[in-house]
């Protein structure tokens, strides 16, 4: 257990034990909730969260584009003799 102080900002720091485990990162939002005398943070996982996980520079692709890469795979298995859909 870490102890901290509330400063007169009404601001506290959270031990870097805390953010090492729960993999916190700036900006990051967590939820606040009350029980009893306790305060409990809860990480914040959102769509957000996920951005840059492709890493720089991928380019997106459409619905078509992936429609039509997804055709060509089928057509190549099938040539191949590979069972589609099984």
């Amino acid at each position: 257990m870490t102890q901290t102080k509330i400063s007169k900002a009404y601001q506290t720091t959270i031990s870097a034990e805390a953010i090492r485990r729960l993999g916190l990162r700036p900006g990051q939002r967590v939820n606040q909730i009350v029980d009893g005398k306790r305060l409990i943070l809860e990480p914040v996982e959102d769509v957000d969260a996920l951005a840059g996980s492709l890493g720089k520079g991928k380019r997106t692709h459409g619905i078509d584009d992936i429609k039509a890469a997804a055709r060509k795979g089928i057509t190549k298995a099938g040539a191949a003799g590979l069972a589609v859909g099984a």
